[in-house]
This record gives structure tokens, sequence and C-alpha cells, in this order.
């Protein structure tokens, strides 16, 4: 049922707009021996240039802009269960190349904020965060409506409150025998 709320592809999508023609030339590590390899093929795939650098680092040089979206549509492709096109494109399952693009992005975000440039900085963390973090999490999932499973919501969320206020009342009931109390406290009367 979450997963509806958890997309937000569209809206990364079109603030990547505003990043079109801002130059990506950075240097990022993926964290995982050959992972390099996976990061360059990913991204000249999509036609951006990178290089390894033979230290398990990568060389990426673009545009942000057109990075963000190549990234958003791979996310939008594993979001919606399209994993076939990932084997065809990438010889790779959908969770890995989206993996990869994490990898990538969280360093570019490192990368941005040790460069003291806040805006590209939250624009790689929105990119991280809700675009390809969600499509990860949510892959293989399929949607449904809360509507459909109203019955079950209802019932859950009265056990929630059920279960918060017999706590509630458990804890009160543990304090008052300890001899702590939510009383007012008496006035003082001046004499």
């Amino acid at each position: 049922m979450a997963k509806g709320s958890a997309y937000s592809i569209p809206t990364a999508a079109q603030k990547a707009e505003k990043f079109k023609g801002i130059l990506v030339d950075v240097s990022v590590d993926p964290r995982w021996s050959g992972a390099d390899k996976w990061v360059v093929r990913i991204l000249t795939t999509n036609g951006i240039s990178a290089s390894p650098t033979g230290y398990g680092r990568v060389i990426i040089r673009g545009d942000l802009g057109h990075l963000s979206q190549a990234a958003s549509e791979d996310a939008d492709l594993l979001f919606k269960g399209q994993e076939e096109v990932f084997r065809n494109r990438y010889g790779l399952s959908g969770k890995d190349v989206i993996y990869y693009w994490w990898a990538a992005f969280d360093d570019l975000t490192r990368c941005y904020i040790q460069l003291n440039r806040p805006d590209e900085a939250d624009f790689t963390r929105l990119i991280t965060t809700r675009v390809l973090e969600p499509s990860y999490n949510f892959a293989g999932i399929e949607p449904s409506s809360i509507s459909n499973n109203l019955g079950t919501v209802v019932l859950l969320l009265l056990v929630y409150v059920l279960y918060t206020v017999w706590c509630g009342f458990a804890t009160m009931y543990l304090f008052e025998g300890m001899g702590i109390t939510a009383t007012r406290a008496r006035e003082k009367k001046e004499i």
C-alpha cells in the first residue's frame, strides 16, 4: 500500500530539467571491488562519459541533468517491474543497476558537499533518497490501493490505538505504584 505514495520519480524528473547544462567532472568510489566496471558500463550505455581510474574509482564527466534523467528512467523501469529491460541493456538485474546508480549518486552528493555546492548536493541527495531507494526497496511489490484493503487498514489502526492506550495506562499504573503521580502541586499560601 505504501508503494503508491513513494512514487516521486516524475517530480524528480521535472527538477532534473533545472540541472541540465551543469557539468559534472568528479571521481566517485562505487565502494565494492569490481563495481567500477559496472558503473562505467551503466553510465556509458546512457551516453555519459565515465572511465575507471584503476584504483576502484570512476571519473564521471557529463551533464548532471542528463545523468539524473538516465538514473530516473532506470528507477522508473524497476519501480514498474520491467526487469527484462535491465538484462537486455546492461546484463545485470534491475536491483544491481539501481544499486550502482545509487553508489554513483551517493558519492556524487559527498563530492558536491566537499565542493560547497549545496544546490547540486541537495538535488543528488533527492535522486538518491526519493528516486533510487524507493525503486530498489519496492522492486517486485505489486502496488495496491488503500481502498482495496480498507478492512485490514481499519483493523490495524484500531489495534494500534488500543495497544497504545493499553501501554499508556500500564505505564501510568507502574509510576503510581512507585509513588510518582501526575497531580497538581499544592498551592503555597504565604503568611
